[in-house]
């Protein structure tokens, strides 16, 4: 019995080898085929990448007159290639009038091989996988001093590809589009469809053009004519189309100083308060004293209840200068673009892979600076501890997602030792400690990918204190929040703009304090001497922001750009040197039986009056302007030869 067992296992244990043996053989013939076809299609792509960029250059030929005709062969492609007349347009117009200079198709020549796409379009080569678009050869934009030549080049729509070698020919002759130079007004680009990505990558890293706006399926570019600021022309901009109910408000007190000149104590009286939709101000005529005083103007797109002259006369406010419904008032500049353009230039600036890599912190000596890209593999935790880290032109990063925290009165300096220094942290939070970032030899790039908390108590507060003359950028990817006991000090001459690229995400300034601790402080943002606004920035595409003064006072100076935040929480005590503009400021939808969702907000704006000429976005040393333009258009006709 014994042995028949022994025979059946004998028998049983060859079935289970063969099977074993002929599954891994299978799954080696598949992994190995999968390998072969990814292989065989990516050797397919640049193949043919490098047969587009050669059309393209043989294209301009053609379309400048260099050459009537051009061939070019694709060779033995495993893809298909098409002519698609809907990949996009280019509309290039007037800013300030929207007048269009031109509007014309972007028809494609497209190659595709399993979901990625190769296309020549406007002069370019794009690859696209569906989710990214990148720039294979550069479409043709030409600066020369202050002329800017765009000479597009059009695919017919009635070009037929039907076969491995090709015939470029002219469709007419060119055609110009510009009826009057010098122009008087800057000049918008716009892109559509499949490949707006990869011309969003050209306007970005090879035209320093300010890309002001970005869709699912286009992007936007301002060409300048004047190099001054656009400047934020408003103490406060509540410029969403709701309504502002004014009469709600616990107090507002409005004026304004110019940096420039004299410090917030030199009033000026030119404080400007606009609204992008309608105002409820103070209704009656009663005894009470006034809580609304604006030493300036009152303007509202739409409607103003009950009347103009209430506000300027009535017992509850008073505004000294113009009180305008159905005023111009601009939309605010969206500042998505701009926030693609910040992170893009960081990418840029810092794109070299790490060549080094420290276990921990204590590896990163503090005497030396680090000099070539580095990575930290643990969290930087300072925790009562005074550290210090230098970087001259490199970034110093963290891997596997580590953080850094400052707690319990540690103290952390990060210095750019000369040129640019780069620091790259996944989450960043500071309780009771201090973040110094020296700028004394040179400009501070701060990137987390997570989220930026700043939190401290009475007695050991969390502070940001940028020293030096240097520019500090902030990069954050998630929450932003500035909550009890914190305190920013930009010293003079410093700049520190904070970048939050994250519209599902929210910003909370102040609140969470403690009412039984008569020594817990605020949120307080200082400048250098006579309080510039232009010393401090926040960017923000959040659709969330918190103000919360009510246990201690939030008092800011600098700028609040986040014209996308509905600030639905804005109670207590807050004062702004500067300027505030968001989508909307209390409960838009909750605001009948003269609700009061703004009652226990008392806010002080003081405007400063540098930033109607500041340059909001920083193009002033980066973007050429433009006295000359000349566009025109070539057609050609692409056939199969």
């Amino acid at each position: 019995m014994f042995g028949g067992e022994r025979a059946q296992s004998e028998v049983l244990g060859t079935v289970l080898l063969l099977g074993l043996t002929v599954a891994v053989v299978g799954t080696t013939v598949a992994l190995g085929g999968t390998a072969l076809g990814d292989s065989q299609r990516t050797a397919d792509l640049q193949r043919v990448e490098g047969a587009m960029t050669q059309m393209d250059s043989k294209a301009s030929l053609v379309a400048h007159g260099e050459s009537p005709s051009q061939r070019v062969s694709f060779g033995e492609r495993r893809g298909t290639m098409s002519i698609d007349d809907d990949a996009g347009r280019m509309i290039v117009a007037e800013n300030e009038s929207g007048e269009e200079i031109l509007n014309a198709s972007l028809t494609a020549l497209v190659y595709e091989n399993d979901g990625t796409k190769v296309a020549y379009q406007g002069g370019g080569v794009w690859r696209s996988n569906g989710n990214h678009t990148s720039m294979v050869s550069q479409p043709e934009f030409h600066y020369r001093g202050e002329t800017l030549t765009i000479p597009l080049i059009t695919v017919a729509n009635d070009s037929e590809v039907d076969s491995d070698r090709l015939t470029i020919t002219a469709n007419g002759t060119p055609k110009g589009h510009v009826e009057r130079n010098p122009v008087v007004d800057d000049v918008t680009v716009t892109v559509t469809g499949d490949y707006h990505g990869g011309w969003a990558s050209f306007f970005e890293s090879r035209t320093d053009s300010r890309i002001v706006e970005r869709g699912d399926n286009s992007v936007t570019v301002v060409l300048r004519t004047e190099l001054i600021g656009n400047g934020v022309p408003q103490s406060l901009g509540v410029l969403g189309n709701s309504k502002f109910n004014l009469e709600s408000i616990g107090s507002l007190s409005a004026d304004s100083y110019d940096s420039a000149v004299a410090g917030p104590n030199d009033r000026t009286g030119n404080a400007v308060i606009a609204v992008g939709g309608s105002i409820d101000g103070p209704q009656g005529n009663g005894n009470q004293e006034e809580y609304i005083t604006i030493n300036g103007s009152l303007l509202a797109k739409d409607s103003i209840q009950p009347s103009p002259s209430g506000l300027k006369n009535g017992n509850h406010g008073i505004v000294t200068k113009n009180v305008t419904e159905g005023a111009e008032i601009d939309d605010p500049t969206p500042v998505d673009g701009y926030l693609f353009q910040a992170f893009s230039e960081y990418d840029d600036r810092y794109a070299n892979e790490s060549t080094v890599t420290y276990s921990d912190w204590t590896e990163v000596k503090d005497d030396e600076p680090v000099t070539e890209p580095a990575t930290v593999g643990d969290d930087l935790e300072v925790d009562g501890t005074t550290e210090s880290y230098r970087v001259e032109d490199a970034v110093l990063g963290v891997d596997n997602e580590n953080d850094l925290s400052i707690e319990d009165g540690g103290s952390l300096t990060l210095e750019a030792a000369g040129g640019q220094a780069g620091f790259e942290f996944d989450d960043l939070e500071v309780e009771s400690g201090e973040l110094v970032l020296d700028t004394t030899d040179g400009d501070i790039d701060l990137f987390v990918d997570g989220g930026v908390s700043f939190g401290g108590e009475s007695a050991s507060p969390a502070n940001l204190t940028v020293i030096g003359d240097g520019a500090v950028r902030l990069y954050a990817r998630g929450d932003v929040s500035f909550r009890r006991d914190v305190n920013v000090d930009v010293g003079s001459g410093a700049e520190l703009r904070l970048f939050h690229d994250d519209g599902d995400g929210d910003i909370d300034i102040g609140g969470e304090g403690d009412d039984d601790d008569p020594d817990d402080g605020g949120v307080s943002v200082t400048t250098g001497p006579n309080e510039p606004a232009d010393a401090f920035w926040l960017f923000s595409n959040a659709d969330e922001m918190e103000i919360d003064g009510s246990d201690d006072p939030v008092d800011i100076t600098g700028t609040i750009y986040a014209p996308n935040a509905e600030v639905e929480d804005a109670e207590g005590a807050v004062t702004i040197r500067g300027a505030l503009v968001v989508n909307s400021l209390g409960d838009s939808e909750s605001d009948e039986d003269n609700d009061d969702n703004l009652s226990g907000l008392d806010l002080t704006i003081r405007y400063d009056e540098a930033l109607a000429t500041a340059e909001v976005f920083g193009e002033v040393e980066r973007v050429p302007t433009i006295t000359y333009l000349h566009v025109s258009t070539q057609d050609i006709r692409i056939e199969s030869d």
